[in-house]
């Protein structure tokens, strides 16, 4: 076996975590190149790329002295296809159309947590030679050239730097594992197939932690799958989610292995660590299991089937992640273009944020109507930036703290703080938050217990300058205060001692 593992793990490692992310991400960001734009879950997009707009691809690996190339191109309808020409390309070989996307969108979106230097310092993070360079073609004739660097002293990440830039980032260190590929990176191989479309359910759970998740599936109008957490808790999936959910339903397996039940302890699959079963809305379901990670391999097998194979770790990316994680991150995310008001209620104050926003506008945008109890509530700073936007975006972002199922909340003396949420089809919601200790407070919805918990900041944080870290209450007492000191419009706070 260790020969194989030898030859298999060259030709899978760079497949991580992106082999369905274009179903999550790229509906919400239908953009080209960004620097430094906020994702909303506090990572950076340094680059993305719609792969729609790119001609062509190249990553040249300074080790190796290889170079991967995929040439771009779409036909009448927009459906994409990738060539590879790479150093090492085998005419008489058939390649994945699915491995070749997955690596140009792994190798074209970049974002990160902490821009750690702007002083072009390149050398102290091994970006004066770098170990990757990574050559984006668009079809519109733009180039962008963006390098891999060192991985940080943890390791759990790497220093990447854009060309035309100083500045420097840190990203994920799984993109120079992804970056490490070759020809036999994007062979055909035996896939797992399950139509996506019939999908009604998923259930997913983890022995080493304990976790437990029970989905409902749907689809928006345009395609894309939900996932809604039904047990043990009623929640949205995040998108980390829906991306390991899509690899597991268009699983390619790298090799399938001859598996006797004496061996089934070596391979982990005495005792399966994970468990997944999809049922789809004739009632057939598929039910797979997986080992723990062995020396970077997944060894997995399918109820019903003789078969017994192994996936690369990279793979099967969020098959770990923390239950946190994989549930959507804020209590009551919404878009302004649904929220017809929000009322908010604290001790003896209450305020009511109305809004016309209509489809395709913004809440800032010309002609829009928000008030505060009843006043002109767009006002902004000289920068642009506006009140009444950091107000919604601090309710629409309220974060989970935590997750506690079960837990015996105190409801008697009645909610710290009350948000109610109507939308435009006239359904209201409430939130209720109580207190649960000195820093956290338990979150009900329409009266009934969520299984979490927030941090008081959520709600009592002020931000001061830093408009993007307000509480949802001190945001209110801030359009308040910019409301009543505002000139044509526009109110700048005090600069801060």
């Amino acid at each position: 076996m260790k020969s194989v593992k030898n030859l298999i793990v060259p030709a899978i490692i760079f497949i991580a975590l992106v082999i369905s992310a274009i179903v999550y991400f790229a509906v919400d960001k239908i953009k080209a190149n960004h620097i430094e734009e906020s994702t909303g879950t506090g990572m950076i997009d340094i680059v993305y790329f719609n792969s729609a707009d790119i001609a062509g691809l190249s990553v040249y690996n300074r080790e190796t002295g290889h170079t991967v190339t995929i040439n771009c191109s779409s036909d009448s309808k927009g459906v994409i296809s990738f060539d590879y020409q790479g150093d090492d390309k085998e005419p008489s070989e058939s390649y994945s159309q699915t491995k070749l996307a997955s690596y140009v969108t792994l190798m074209t979106s970049f974002s990160g947590y902490a821009k750690v230097s702007s002083a072009g310092n390149l050398a102290d993070y091994g970006l004066d030679d770098p170990a990757f360079t990574i050559t984006i073609n668009t079809v519109n004739g733009t180039v962008t050239t963006v390098y891999l660097g060192n991985k940080t002293p943890d390791g759990s990440n790497c220093y990447l730097n854009v060309s035309g830039s100083q500045d420097i980032y840190t990203v994920a260190a799984a993109k120079l594992s992804g970056a490490n590929a070759t020809v036999l990176s994007f062979l055909d191989s035996k896939a797992l197939n399950i139509n996506y479309e019939d999908l009604k359910t998923v259930h997913f759970d983890r022995k080493n932690d304990g976790l437990s998740l029970d989905t409902n599936v749907s689809f928006t109008s345009s395609g894309v799958a939900e996932f809604e957490i039904y047990k043990p808790y009623n929640h949205a999936a995040s998108h980390y989610f829906g991306n390991l959910i899509d690899a597991i339903v268009g699983l390619e397996i790298s090799q399938y292995v001859a598996v006797t039940d004496g061996d089934l302890a070596v391979y982990g699959l005495d005792d399966p660590n994970f468990h997944f079963v999809l049922t789809t809305n004739n009632g057939d379901k598929t039910e797979l299991y997986f080992s723990r990670s062995i020396n970077g391999l997944y060894y997995g097998h399918i109820t019903g089937t003789d078969f017994y194979f192994m996936v690369d770790e990279h793979q099967l990316d969020g098959i770990e992640l923390k239950e946190l994680v994989l549930i959507d991150p804020y209590i009551c995310y919404c878009y302004v273009k649904d929220i017809a008001s929000i009322t908010g209620i604290y001790g003896d104050t209450t305020f009511k944020l109305a809004l016309e926003v209509p489809e395709g506008k913004s809440i800032t945008s010309d002609g829009v109507i928000v008030t505060l109890d009843g006043r002109n509530a767009q006002v902004s700073d000289y920068s642009g930036r506006s009140y009444c936007s950091i107000l919604f975006e601090s309710i629409a972002c309220i974060e989970i703290g935590g997750i506690e199922t079960g837990a015996n909340v105190n409801t008697a003396s009645g909610p710290v703080l009350s948000l109610v949420l109507l939308d435009k089809n006239y359904v209201t919601t409430t939130y209720d938050f109580y207190t649960r200790d000195s820093d956290s407070l338990y979150v009900f919805k329409d009266g009934e217990y969520m299984n979490f918990y927030i941090y008081s900041r959520e709600l009592f944080n002020d931000g001061g300058s830093d408009t993007y870290s307000y509480g949802c209450w001190k945001a209110y007492e801030l359009l308040n205060e910019a409301i009543s000191n505002n000139v044509n419009g526009i109110y700048d706070m005090p600069k801060e001692v």
